[in-house]
């Protein structure tokens, strides 16, 4: 297979029958309905519905297609990163092993260097997605923190987690070369946020970007490494639907990586959540996480000397890091007005967090 559709507009008949499994049946036609603009930030999504030859009707009424970001810039980031040929490897060799749920995977191709880039997945009809804009509920922020605590036992400091040559750790060369990236970006940066965050922070930020290799060598030693979403989000998560009443499905996994739990859990409290929210809860919800991941991984040897306190010195690290992704991802487009307020939400609430946290303490741990 050669083609490997650019956008979801390339998709056609005689494509769709060629890669999807046979025992989807042969599809005589298909519509496309586009959906997730100012949700989806580095790929396009669409819903295909589609229509079978008589007799070969037994596949999905609707199947989902996402494609690379039309973005140069969400496209360039994507790509230098290896977001996409990572969605491609965890839906080709382990989505389908999972304690968590995650969509059925039908198709998943890119090219050698991660563009063209396309995933065919299962369609969660009727189920719900939080808004991350407005924020999360406090029952839907303990639901997703329960999920994401199966995904991290399961392979917290496994062999199995080791086995998995695509998913890099925190210091590989690409995520070191942030570095540059966040330099080239903090004038930006500084223009757009700096007024908000107040000198003592934007000093923290620089710092940590300065040191960002150092401190992503300083992740990998701090050993519980675990297979981390490392986009958990409030619209990554699906509610119901398909997938059953009380079942919540995990998706896009395009910046999956190996690191430590407290990165899931920092990334949702401090993005996903509005700050009085998370003021009010951000105790309760740790101790959650760590009751549940405790009595999952509890028995595993790489789990051992795990304590709260660790979760929560991880989470204000995890926070700190954050700041510096804050700066690496400032330019990304949002496509359109809701998609503009989204990664400004994502942007501006984790900062406001590391600021309540004292973020700037870690740095004299980084050596």
């Amino acid at each position: 297979m050669s083609f490997i559709p650019s956008q979801v507009a390339d998709i056609t008949v005689d494509w769709l029958n060629e890669v999807l499994p046979k025992s989807v049946g042969k599809v005589e036609s298909f519509t496309i309905t586009r959906f997730g603009t100012g949700v989806g930030i580095l790929g396009e999504l669409a819903r295909l519905h589609l229509t079978y030859a008589d007799g070969d009707g037994a596949g999905p009424a609707t199947m989902v297609a996402k494609c690379q970001s039309p973005a140069p810039e969400n496209q360039f980031l994507a790509q230098a990163m290896g977001f996409y040929l990572r969605e491609v490897n965890f839906y080709r060799e382990i989505s389908a092993h999972l304690d968590v749920r995650v969509p059925e995977s039908y198709y998943a191709d890119a090219g050698p260097d991660g563009l063209p880039f396309i995933i065919l997945i299962e369609d969660i009809t009727d189920a719900y997605c939080p808004d991350q804009v407005k924020g999360l509920t406090l029952n839907e922020a303990e639901r997703i923190l329960d999920t994401v605590a199966v995904l991290h036992a399961e392979f917290w400091e496994t062999p199995q987690l080791y086995e998995l040559t695509w998913l890099p750790p925190m210091n590989n060369p690409l995520y070191k070369a942030g570095k540059m990236m966040a330099e080239a970006q903090w004038p930006t940066f500084v223009e757009h946020f700096g007024e908000r965050l107040g000198g003592d922070m934007l000093d923290t930020l620089k710092l940590a970007c300065e040191k960002y290799p150092d401190m992503l060598d300083w992740w990998v030693q701090q050993g519980h490494q675990t297979f981390t979403h490392t986009d958990c989000r409030a619209e990554n998560y699906l509610f119901g639907g398909s997938a059953g009443a009380d079942t919540i499905t995990m998706i896009d996994f395009q910046l999956s990586t190996r690191h430590v739990g407290a990165w899931d859990v920092c990334n949702l409290l401090a993005a996903s959540i509005t700050p009085e929210l998370r003021r009010e809860h951000e105790g309760a919800l740790l101790q959650r996480y760590f009751n549940r991941v405790s009595e999952l991984a509890g028995d595993k040897p790489g789990f051992a000397g795990y304590s709260l306190d660790r979760l929560w010195y991880d989470y204000r690290a995890s926070l700190l890091q954050q700041g510096v992704a804050q700066v690496i991802t400032s330019n990304l487009q949002g496509g359109n007005e809701r998609g503009t307020e989204l990664l400004e939400q994502l942007h501006m609430r984790p900062l406001l967090a590391a600021i309540d946290h004292n973020v700037g303490d870690i740095l004299k741990d980084i050596k």
